[in-house]
């Protein structure tokens, strides 16, 4: 099976706590499970950093790994300035093996966010990505509107919304746009036919899939540590939905990711 994961956090420090071997043995299983490349995502600057560094020791026993960078929007409210939070991304998007802005976007779960401060550095992160000609990787909680909105606003740049949570309507929108939408083990969950009904609404050229590794494992995993391994039991979910089996589903998914990542 040919499968890439669009989206993980090897860097989380549950690896180590929780995955016997920790990171690179629980990479090393996802190579031996059929996982060709992961897509390592940053949180925040130091977390960026971490991902281009472990990007870097890729390849060989383990998979290929490439590395997104940016300022999630639970994090913005660390920076002093955004403007020199915004030089760091720029600088980590220079090196090599770095694919996307990422995990950037509006988190509105908590009351006592600071909706404003992530609108700034949202809305800026992407005009960077434009500059820089590089795709962004969008994390929307509970923001759907806003969020929608500054993806219309910047038509140039391309754009995946990483474990997608909103209605099949809206996937149906913005499909309409080109917009890439990835789904991880929330697919799995006996609960989520409203994740399921949204994934039939995407374009196959458009869907992708995840992990969000450690989090949602899929079922029968979940309440565990996620790995990149149990991307099959995601991939078998995907492609009942479409009539296929797991192998063509992560095929079309891998072939989308290769398209929007240029890897």
């Amino acid at each position: 099976m040919l499968l890439i994961d669009s989206h993980a956090h090897y860097d989380d420090g549950r690896f180590e706590k929780e995955y016997e071997g920790g990171a690179f043995a629980a990479l090393r299983d996802a190579k031996t499970a059929g996982v060709l490349c992961v897509v390592n995502s940053g949180a925040d600057l130091e977390t960026s950093r971490a991902s281009v560094s472990l990007a870097s020791r890729g390849g060989g026993e383990l998979p290929e790994i490439y590395a997104s960078v940016g300022i999630h929007p639970t994090e913005t409210g660390r920076y002093r300035s955004m403007n020199e939070a915004l030089d760091g991304v720029r600088a980590l998007a220079g090196e090599k093996r770095v694919v996307a802005i990422g995990e950037i976007g509006l988190d509105y779960h908590y009351p006592d966010t600071d909706r404003e401060t992530q609108l700034s550095f949202f809305d800026a992160q992407y005009g960077l990505a434009e500059e820089l000609s590089l795709p962004v990787v969008i994390h929307d909680r509970e923001a759907h509107g806003d969020v929608f909105d500054i993806v219309r606003a910047h038509p140039n740049v391309k754009t995946v919304l990483h474990s997608y949570s909103g209605s099949a309507e809206m996937a149906r929108q913005y499909g309409s746009l080109g917009v890439f939408m990835s789904f991880g083990g929330v697919l799995t969950f006996k609960n989520a036919e409203k994740t399921r009904e949204a994934a039939r609404a995407v374009p196959r050229e458009l869907l992708m899939l995840e992990t969000d590794a450690p989090y949602l494992a899929p079922t029968p995993h979940r309440g565990k540590i996620n790995t990149s391994a149990y991307m099959v039991y995601t991939a078998g979910v995907l492609g009942s939905l479409f009539g296929t089996d797991a192998d063509e589903a992560a095929f079309r998914a891998a072939e989308a990711s290769r398209r929007f990542f240029g890897i």
